[in-house]
């Protein structure tokens, strides 16, 4: 007997009970009046967990259901980073203020254990630590991440410091504009290019005499790829 095939679009689901009517607005703030996008979905976990403190089940099912995407493709990708806190129906949203402390090798190399077991035993019923794997940061080992503010080489004073002041945000480091930095004299050299002041061949002959090279791939000096490119009929893409 040959097998019964099923239509994808007509399957249907387990049973479950209807979502409440306030995950759909939870999902449609979130969602803030735009035509969703998949590759949008963690910018909306994000605006759901900044409003609600959390990834509670029914806003990622509501979710889900307004993006027309499976629950487990959007619960996949909210477990899988560890700034998402999702939570079970029926539990409670985690404590007001996470602490994350880095255990990876490096940081663990470096006193990582030890801080979070200082941490705590200092912390208040509001702040959770939670161990999290490499946050990116291994020039500046041991790491915390108060919220989502960076703690470089911590120590438990350092993090209380933070914790106690909620300094949840990192600051905004002090950089140049690209109007700065034209005045500056940025792109300098490759105006006087354009204007003719340097040959294109003079600009390769000195990457020829520099011997630079690629970091990746067979490692082919760049004058002789920008040559090869040079010689190629336009347009020429290059990415």
């Amino acid at each position: 007997m040959m097998p019964m095939l099923v239509n994808a679009g007509s399957r249907r689901g387990p049973n479950r009970p209807p979502l409440p009517e306030s995950a759909r607005a939870a999902a449609q703030a979130a969602l803030a009046g735009e035509t969703p996008l998949r590759d949008q979905l963690i910018e909306y976990l994000h605006r759901l967990q900044d409003a609600h403190g959390a990834l509670f089940a029914d806003h990622v099912a509501a979710l889900a259901e307004a993006m027309k995407l499976a629950r487990a493709e959007v619960y996949e990708v909210a477990t899988f980073y560890h700034h998402f806190d999702v939570v079970a129906a029926g539990d409670s949203a985690p404590a007001g203020l996470t602490v994350r402390v880095c255990d990876s090798l490096t940081c663990a190399m470096h006193g990582g254990e030890e801080l979070a077991g200082a941490l705590e035993g200092r912390v208040g019923a509001g702040v959770r630590i939670q161990r999290v794997p490499c946050v990116g940061r291994c020039d500046c080992a041991p790491v915390a991440v108060v919220g989502q503010n960076p703690v470089h080489q911590a120590s438990a004073d350092k993090v209380m410091a933070v914790a106690e002041a909620d300094d949840r945000v990192e600051p905004a480091p002090d950089i140049i504009n690209f109007d700065a930095y034209r005045a500056a004299g940025g792109y300098h050299l490759y105006e006087t290019v354009r204007s003719g002041e340097h040959d294109v061949e003079e600009i390769l002959g000195v990457l020829d005499t520099a011997i630079l090279r690629g970091l990746g791939g067979a490692g082919f000096p760049a004058a002789r790829k920008w040559r090869t490119v040079m010689a190629q009929p336009a347009p020429r893409n290059m990415a």
